[in-house]
């Protein structure tokens, strides 16, 4: 999952996920209840409720607009880790009473909802603009609702696949786009590039993407690309190991400015890293040909909702319905889309490109909002694409094998 610091902006350019069961729900898309009204939950009491404290939004910065226009509320929005551990220990201690609502990995809907963390509600009832999330999201998407009872837990907000970063001038000398070998994580590991590739320091997306890379190349069989067992883990680190031992490596990056820094620098020439880290290079003067890659064994999806509290649900909750309506409309998803090339859950988002292109926050370009939603939606439904579990039940072993190989 990637991060992107804010002001930075997004560039234009060029991918039936596998998914881990659960109980859909039914009737997503039935008509909403009158009593929301046009402008959603709780319209009348929200615009003639008197001062009141800030809402307090805990989550990854992607989700963050920077800006809350036609919000028509004060916001808070604090930084929250891409990392499950501190975010469940932090929401079991105290995050469940500070905190209005929260956002982070999808896939840590269950656990958030089996601590108390978070709470369920019924969407179609409460957020008009439900019905407009994209089919792709919605049927495909086991990041919102509760595994076990089909319970819906959260508004998916934003979301994107996962690959690589390459360098064309350097990996295809005189070509304007990438060449033989630009689909496969196999270029991470390939020995002629030897020293001058590198993966993320944390485990919760290159984990997948090597388990991706040994079982759909027959490297070695992983036996659940979703949620890895012992085993599947065991030959990801023996992999790994031989890998990092032979020099292939030129680090495990953390943070930001040393993904960017590293390519362009040319220190390296692929890299497993996050998307937007293409688009500052090829915004940098003079523009770096970098592509993110579109590979042949999938892309590790990802997805970030936003969650209602404890202290949402009791204290808060006209409010915060009403932010989470805010969120699958028109500006929340052209803003995010433009500064992040993400696609966010409607197509509200093309229209309002269209219609108020020098809008606060923008300008905005529908035809770049449209083709990025066009991409990543592909990413959502090509049957090879996989969203890896951020809170798998040996987490533990995860986060062991990792250290071990990265050390």
């Amino acid at each position: 999952m990637e991060e992107k610091p804010a002001g930075e902006e997004a560039v234009s350019q060029q991918g039936q996920m596998s998914r881990r069961r659960f109980l859909k729900y039914a009737g997503v898309g039935a008509a909403v209840a009158v009593g929301a009204g046009a402008l959603g939950y709780g319209a009348l009491q929200y615009f003639s409720t008197p001062a009141r404290p800030r809402l307090q939004w805990w989550g990854v910065g992607t989700g963050n607009p920077e800006r809350w226009d036609g919000l028509g509320d004060e916001v808070d929005f604090t930084d929250a880790a891409w990392d499950p551990v501190p975010v469940l220990n932090k929401m079991r201690s105290d995050g469940r009473n500070i905190y209005d609502v929260i956002s982070n990995a999808g896939t840590l809907d269950d656990p958030l909802f089996t601590d108390g963390s978070i709470v369920d509600f019924n969407p179609e009832e409460v957020l008009p603009s439900w019905s407009k999330i994209y089919p792709e999201l919605r049927t495909n998407n086991p990041t919102i609702t509760v595994q076990s009872t089909g319970q819906i837990v959260g508004v998916p907000i934003v979301q994107n696949g996962d690959s690589v970063a390459m360098l064309v001038d350097q990996i295809w000398p005189g070509a304007t786009q990438p060449g033989q070998g630009g689909d496969s994580y196999g270029l991470l590991f390939d020995d002629q590039f030897n020293g001058k590739t590198a993966m993320e320091s944390s485990w919760a997306c290159a984990v997948y993407k090597v388990a991706n890379y040994l079982q759909r190349n027959s490297i070695d069989t992983i036996s659940n690309l979703e949620m890895l067992s012992s085993d599947d883990l065991a030959k990801i680190k023996t992999f790994m190991l031989a890998q990092k031992s032979a020099g292939q490596f030129k680090t495990f990056w953390t943070g930001w400015n040393t993904a960017v820094n590293l390519l362009a620098t040319n220190e390296v020439v692929a890299m497993d890293t996050w998307e937007p880290v293409v688009f500052a290079l090829r915004t940098q003067d003079p523009p770096i040909n970098a592509w993110y890659m579109a590979p042949k064994e999938g892309y590790y999806l990802w997805n970030i909702p936003i969650y209602l509290t404890p202290r949402g649900q009791n204290v808060t909750k006209d409010r915060c319905m009403h932010l989470m309506e805010w969120t699958l409309q028109g500006w929340y998803g052209a803003r995010i889309t433009t500064i992040r090339g993400y696609l966010t859950a409607t197509p509200d988002a093309i229209t309002y490109a269209q219609e108020n292109p020098n809008a606060g926050g923008g300008p905005y370009d529908s035809a770049f909002v449209q083709s990025r939603h066009t991409l990543v939606k592909a990413k959502f439904s090509d049957n090879v694409s996989v969203y890896g579990n951020q809170a798998p039940p040996n987490i533990a072993e995860y986060q062991d094998t990792w250290t071990q190989i990265t050390a």
